[in-house]
């Protein structure tokens, strides 16, 4: 199972970034953000204040680091909404974090591979992050500012966290705490985004397979809030990477640990029919398990996972690489990024009933105008 584990980074000061509305199909705008747009400003304002991950929108993630007046890094952090109709932009929002946070991931450096969805609230207008290396931390994805910040003059200690996430239901903030820097059996807290540190409830290692066990959502937050990237199908099993390639798994209610190994023949060593190289990305359903390795790959197992019986490729044989694939609302395409023969970010669909078509672009991702050479692109997810 691959785990990782962050490195505090301390970021001080703040600098202004400013960001371009496009959508790179041609619908959208000339001129930064703040600037007067010489036409359509009607729909200009509209999208700098309509709502992010609207329904049938697929929601995008632009972060670069650069440095403030004091040489100090900040991230500059730029959501767009697109239309999944047409890729037409629908909402977006630009800001700079606050001195010292860091986002949980989506941006450069060496963090950990948490999910970008749950790195956001439901309605993407709150981030999580780590402040001061070791602080779970939410900031206004439309201002920056940081929701329910500590008290500046209150004698605390911080709870050396290494991952924090938002749960997709609830819209709490789970965190893990490490205060022993083991790296080992770290017991998580969750609460409120917007209460307090305070007001969280801490819940011991030992009992996280009780919640693992309680629902997708909530053990997708656990495992992630651990350092788990691994995918949870509608049952509860957990698709993991460990060193022989892929792995299954089931909430544990013991106390030595919250998930215990499904013992497969399909992964069995040796197995001719063993999936290879497969980088586990989301569940269809309970046997349907979609991989990514450059290309992606959707793998079916028996119902007791005991066989494959079905490994099909969802895309034309290319030297193209693709990243983020993630599943529709209704389950019957998934969308990814991957660059173009220009070396332009493009948002691609590709349909599970024609396997292996030419998958159909939705749109051409325009960077951000902020002064910057490069930024990290991320898919959040298709609201």
């Amino acid at each position: 199972m691959r785990r990782h584990f962050r490195s505090g980074l301390a970021l001080a000061g703040a600098t202004m970034l400013l960001s371009a509305c496009g959508d790179g199909g041609g619908q959208g705008v000339d001129g930064a953000l703040g600037d007067v747009p010489l036409k359509d400003s009607k729909g200009v304002a509209d999208v700098k204040t309509a709502p992010l991950a609207q329904p049938g929108t697929i929601s995008v993630m632009f972060c670069t680091d650069r440095p403030d007046a004091e040489g100090r890094t900040v991230y500059g952090v730029t959501l767009r909404s697109f239309s999944a109709k047409d890729g037409k932009l629908v909402a977006e929002r630009s800001t700079v974090t606050p001195s010292r946070f860091e986002p949980a991931t989506g941006c450069p450096g060496d963090g950990p591979d948490v999910p970008t969805s749950l790195a956001f609230d439901k309605g993407l207008t709150m981030m999580a992050g780590l402040s001061k290396g070791s602080r779970a931390a939410v900031v206004d994805t439309s201002t920056g500012a940081e929701i329910a910040p500590p008290d500046p003059d209150a004698f605390d200690k911080d709870l050396e966290t290494e991952q924090v996430v938002f749960h997709p239901v609830t819209n709490q903030l789970w965190y893990n705490s490490d205060v022993n820097g083991s790296g080992y059996k770290a017991p998580q807290y969750f609460r409120d985004p917007k209460a307090a540190a305070a007001t969280a409830q801490l819940v011991p290692y030992e009992q996280l397979g009780e919640h693992v066990a309680k629902d997708r959502a909530t053990a997708a937050t656990v495992l992630a809030a651990d350092g788990y990237d691994s995918p949870v199908s509608p049952s509860g099993v957990v698709a993991t990477t460990n060193a022989d390639g892929l792995g299954l798994a089931r909430a544990d209610r013991g106390a030595e640990g919250f998930l215990k190994e499904i013992e497969s023949a399909a992964l069995r060593k040796g197995n001719n029919d063993k999936p290879e190289h497969c980088d586990p990305a989301f569940w269809r359903d309970d046997t349907t398990l979609v991989c990514l390795q450059d290309s992606l790959t959707q793998v079916t197992f028996s119902p007791d996972y005991q066989r494959v019986t079905k490994t099909e490729e969802l895309l034309p044989e290319s030297d193209r690489a693709t990243t983020d694939p993630t599943l529709s609302p209704d389950g019957k395409s998934l969308v990814f990024l991957s660059k173009n023969a220009g070396d332009q970010w493009v948002l691609y669909r590709a349909d599970f009933a024609s396997p292996g078509a030419q998958p159909v672009k939705i749109a051409a991702l325009d960077l951000p105008i902020d002064g910057a050479d490069d930024h990290r692109v991320s898919l959040i997810r298709w609201s």
